[in-house]
């Protein structure tokens, strides 16, 4: 049986954990898990040398992250790119980042990815409410616990707040997020026209339904890699949702930037290693 969403997003995290020192991960409260996946923090004590740089393969999510400056108030700035990109940390950093689900940064900060022109937004200049009080809370905490919590707070305050929470686009990720998901089979089921629906999803998720789904086969294509790196490629792809083999292959280098194959032995390989 295939793992849950949830598992999926907490598991596809361990090779940052094992390459970056000072990493950890945990959920979201229940009341967030709708619009968010999980909260990663990192902090690389300054003697690290040099840190290696780390993939983000793309599932439609979005990062708003923190860094804390000495003397300074944290930065806060929102992250989204729909190709693979490549993040590059340093010793001595600090760093607490939310991983939005696909539809996260528009319902709760008020944010459309499709609207995004630069990399990363200065949450700052984006008039995010109560974001200020929070930055100056989170400057003067300095447990990272207590931090955490801060943030969580800040965001169920910003949940209560929404009205779009159960709006059509984010009930029909849970269909998206199934390998045999038919598309035609949900716009037949709108209670709007097929155009208006994917307007509406462009502006949440800045994707297309059938950009997300390929999206989401793959990262649930690397989850059955990484937990199993034995498993037969054919067997991947059908498990995944994809057509054959060859669809699997086309569209996990698409968006990994390397072949399932490659994949798999690197994952192999790891597994090989930590089992010396």
């Amino acid at each position: 049986m295939i793992a849950s969403t949830q598992q999926i997003q907490t598991l596809l995290q361990p090779q940052l954990q094992q390459s970056l020192p000072g990493f950890s991960q945990r959920a979201a409260c229940h009341q967030l898990q709708p619009w968010v996946q999980l909260y990663w923090s990192l902090s690389i004590p300054p003697d690290s040398g040099e840190v290696p740089s780390h993939a983000l393969y793309p599932d439609g999510g979005s990062n708003l992250t923190f860094e804390w400056i000495p003397g300074q108030l944290p930065k806060a700035w929102l992250q989204y790119d729909p190709k693979l990109t490549h993040s590059q940390f340093r010793a001595g950093q600090r760093l607490f980042s939310v991983r939005f689900q696909p539809t996260g940064a528009f319902q709760l900060l008020g944010i459309s990815p499709a609207e995004l022109t630069a990399p990363q937004l200065d949450l700052q200049l984006a008039n995010v409410p109560g974001l200020h009080q929070l930055l100056d809370l989170l400057a003067g905490q300095t447990d990272a616990s207590a931090q955490m919590n801060a943030v969580e707070c800040w965001l169920l305050a910003l949940a209560e707040n929404n009205i779009s929470g159960q709006q059509l686009v984010q009930q029909s990720l849970q269909l998206l997020q199934q390998p045999a998901a038919d598309l035609q089979h949900l716009y037949e089921q709108l209670p709007k026209s097929r155009r208006q629906y994917e307007r509406r999803f462009k502006l949440e998720t800045g994707l297309s339904p059938a950009q997300l789904q390929l999206m989401l086969k793959v990262r649930l294509a690397r989850f059955i890699l990484s937990q199993n790196p034995a498993c037969d490629l054919a067997s991947v792809a059908q498990q995944a949702g994809f057509y054959d083999q060859a669809h699997l292959h086309l569209h996990f280098s698409r968006l990994t930037g390397q072949t399932p194959g490659q994949y798999k032995k690197r994952k192999m390989s790891q597994i090989s290693k930590a089992g010396r």
